[in-house]
């Protein structure tokens, strides 16, 4: 898979660790954020970065990285399409994908090691959405992501 990945400052070790996470899995990824030794990026603009490029349909899915990861998931939520949740651990990783059907990943590097980084993104990347839960449930979460769905075309005109 084609990944877009972002940082700023407060991200770039991170995003090290998992840009070399991705490609060791055989996946390609695109760093649309600061650079090492590059000019200052702010967190809102390398969220809005990555979060136009899923929108516009460049990238099914994406990694944005910064200190605390709450500004970056704001900002990626302003865009249509994109279902930016921030995880802290595998369980919320999870459940980002198989209940909220998230296209893009928000992580913390000053909350959250590399090694439970990566672990949290495999947890994501390995769930499918509606996994583990009965039809009935299937059938809601599926109903409620369409609901979302038609609430931002009528936000975001």
């Amino acid at each position: 898979m084609k990944f877009a990945i972002g940082s700023t400052r407060a991200g770039l070790a991170l995003k090290k660790e998992m840009i070399a996470h991705l490609e060791k899995k055989g996946h390609t990824v695109d760093d649309l954020g600061m650079k090492e030794g590059g000019e200052f990026v702010p967190y809102h603009i390398a969220a809005a970065n990555v979060a136009k490029a899923v929108s516009e349909g460049t990238y099914e899915k994406a990694i944005i990285i910064c200190g605390t990861g709450a500004g970056s998931a704001i900002v990626a939520n302003k865009f249509p399409g994109v279902h930016a949740v921030h995880c802290t651990n595998t369980f919320e990783g999870k459940r980002a994908s198989s209940v909220n059907n998230a296209n893009v990943l928000v992580l913390a590097e000053w909350l959250t090691p590399p090694q439970h980084a990566a672990e949290i993104v495999d947890a994501w990347l390995a769930t499918k959405f509606g996994e583990g839960f009965e039809e009935e449930w299937q059938k809601f979460l599926k109903n409620c992501y369409e609901e979302i769905r038609e609430m931002e075309k009528k936000n975001f005109k």
